[in-house]
């Protein structure tokens, strides 16, 4: 995690004009050590930051300077903006490698429209005031007293792509789904609120385990190998064990309720649901998740000329945008 911040604001890649002198912190996404025609090397760099990707090549390059380079380091780059085949791009005098320490993710990845401390503050309220059943009370508290977790669960993405895949994505999705908690349970008197709430809250909550989000969106080793649905139950557990006689059914139906989220074998649930609160958990989760995908998939389409979105793969489907 990059703990400090940079000492003056970044200047973003968005904001960045023809001819203005450049010397700023990027993310390296991408490079490529070339030839030119006259038979010298040069370096072709993809960078990035929050606002975006933009191209930089630097002339009369070598290969001890390309190899002392790897994907996701955070360099310094000083030169200044051109345009090649109508495009910006940064003629790079010199790139080195800077200390992350002095950085703030915020700078280079996509983040939360919303504040993620006013998005605590509300689902902090939802279960603390909703949730009155003591021992589903006393876990949801126990969560929440833990401020090393919580400032995890406040910063981390959803996914690493798709839905919610930005800093407070896990939160902001999280929140989401316990305010539709509330509507179901008015509705349908078989739901149990706390079981639901609770279940709400921490049905995700392995990914501050699974998913890495330092420098880009990506899975941990653990992530790899064992996935937030089996991490977050035996973050339940753990923190049961603490809690002097929590009853074991209640134990069972939230772990169940947990395994059973992703709603099907195939998308990767160990069990289908088997109780109403674990049914609505799967819904609300998928509800939320694609109608996310679906506000995303629009608001990126670039043709302004048609009604339609092109072809989306992953939904299956064009979408209707007007």
């Amino acid at each position: 995690m990059l703990k400090g911040k940079q000492d003056v604001a970044k200047k973003m890649i968005a904001d960045l004009r023809p001819g203005e002198p450049v010397d700023e912190v990027f993310l390296l996404s991408g490079f490529e050590l070339r030839t030119a025609r006259n038979e010298s090397l040069y370096l072709d760099l993809t960078l990035s930051d929050r606002s975006g990707t933009l191209k930089g090549r630097m002339w009369d390059a070598s290969e001890v300077l390309y190899r002392a380079l790897a994907v996701d380091d955070f360099v310094r780059i000083k030169g200044r903006v051109g345009v090649f085949r109508n495009e910006l791009q940064i003629n790079v005098s010199s790139i080195s490698k800077v200390d992350e320490t002095r950085l703030s993710p915020h700078d280079f990845l996509p983040q939360s429209e919303r504040p993620p401390g006013e998005m605590r503050k509300e689902l902090e309220k939802i279960l603390v005031n909703e949730v009155k059943d003591p021992d589903y009370a006393r876990l949801v508290r126990a969560f929440l007293r833990d401020e090393e977790f919580m400032d995890q669960f406040s910063m981390a993405p959803a996914a690493t792509s798709y839905h919610h895949a930005f800093l407070g994505g896990l939160l902001e999705h999280t929140l989401s789904m316990a305010q539709c908690a509330l509507l179901l349970v008015g509705h349908y008197s078989c739901l149990r609120k706390d079981l639901l709430l609770a279940s709400v809250f921490l049905h995700d909550i392995g990914k501050v385990r699974e998913l890495d989000w330092r420098r880009t969106f990506q899975y941990t080793d653990t992530g790899q190998l064992v996935g937030h649905v089996v991490e977050g139950v035996v973050m339940v557990e753990a923190k049961v064990r603490d809690l002097e006689g929590f009853p074991q059914e209640k134990l069972d139906l939230l772990r169940h309720a947990i395994i059973a989220h992703h709603g099907e074998y195939e998308f990767g649930a160990p069990k289908l649901p088997m109780t109403g609160e674990a049914l609505a958990l799967h819904y609300l989760d998928n509800l939320d998740a694609k109608l996310r995908d679906i506000t995303d998939a629009i608001a990126a389409d670039a043709n302004e000329q048609s009604n339609w979105t092109g072809y989306i793969t992953r939904l299956e489907r064009r979408l209707y945008k007007r």
